[in-house]
């Protein structure tokens, strides 16, 4: 009894080792000829991995993700042409637009900038093209046109002005000045034997105007109560056009000029570049009014001011 007791309790034990130590064998051999055969297939085959399908069910968009899988065997789920190329169309479209984004911020110009960079570059060099394309104003006076936005009209008040001469002359000037735009301004002179600032306020006193309506009147009052005097000398009119540092200066006249204007002009509105190359500083535009008098010297002060010559004749 004591045998059998012992052997009873010595078998039982065993038995269950022995079906732990079969199952737990089994699991681990079958593990290994698993990897061992995932190796052998990816040598085999270039090193592919597993695959991975997706298939659409009927009437749904779930998807079912496939497992991983070494044997070359299995049977891939049967997609059809039609979804296949659906899925793969679907893939480029949301696929493309991050490609793009990719490759816009990828590219590079010359100087290392993104294409991004460069187009905003590129948006703002034609904003300053047109800014600068704007900035270049316009005004005409007796046909004579000039560029910028401060103008000096420095006028001939001399006696030989007197009558159709003088309302041409002032009919002219307020037009000029009733053309220009809002960012420009205007400063008048008129001289004979001396210069007459408008109102009498030579700078720093006297400064531009802007076209307003007031100002025109005021203008236009202003001509209306100047004396005509005698002579025709605008040196000094002229220097005190470019002490206000115009972009344009227009002078009119109808007779000989009779002082040192050529020779004054050429030392104040004349610099040296840093190549050494005279520099015209302010164009000067001159205007001849009903006359053949005073050519030869209104048309050599624009041509050495960087102006134009206009010969206005009477109707």
């Amino acid at each position: 009894m004591a045998r059998q007791h012992i052997l009873g309790w010595f078998s039982k034990p065993t038995t269950q080792s022995l079906f732990a130590f079969s199952v737990s064998t089994f699991i681990h051999l079958s593990v290994c000829l698993t990897l061992a055969f995932i190796l052998i297939s990816a040598q085999g085959n270039g090193g592919k991995s597993a695959q991975l399908a997706m298939v659409a069910a009927e009437e749904t968009d779930e998807l079912t993700e496939l497992d991983l899988t070494a044997d070359s065997n299995l049977v891939t789920p049967d997609i059809s042409f039609d979804s296949r190329n659906e899925m793969t169309s679907m893939s480029s479209f949301i696929a493309t637009p991050g490609e793009a984004m990719i490759s816009s911020i990828g590219r590079s110009d010359a100087h290392g900038n993104s294409a991004a960079q460069a187009a905003a570059a590129a948006r703002t060099s034609e904003s300053n093209e047109a800014v600068a394309h704007k900035s270049k104003s316009r005004a005409s006076f007796f046909g004579a046109e000039a560029e910028g936005n401060r103008f000096v009209f420095v006028i001939d008040s001399s006696g030989s002005m007197r009558g159709p001469r003088w309302e041409s002359l002032c009919k002219e000037l307020i037009r000029a000045i009733q053309s220009l735009s809002p960012d420009q301004v205007f400063f008048v002179i008129s001289f004979d034997s001396m210069a007459h600032p408008m109102f009498g306020l030579a700078p720093p006193k006297g400064t531009f105007l802007k076209a307003v309506d007031k100002n025109v009147d005021r203008i236009r009052n202003w001509l209306r109560s100047i004396h005509h005097g005698s002579d025709t000398l605008p040196s000094s009119a002229v220097g005190i056009a470019m002490q206000l540092k115009p972009d344009s200066i227009f002078l009119l006249s109808d007779g000989e000029i009779r002082d040192s204007t050529v020779e004054d002009l050429r030392i104040w509105n004349r610099k040296n570049d840093v190549e050494g190359n005279v520099k015209t500083l302010v164009p000067i535009h001159t205007v001849l009014l009903h006359s053949q008098i005073g050519f030869a010297t209104l048309e050599t002060i624009a041509r050495e001011n960087g102006g134009t010559f206009t010969p206005v004749t009477a109707r």
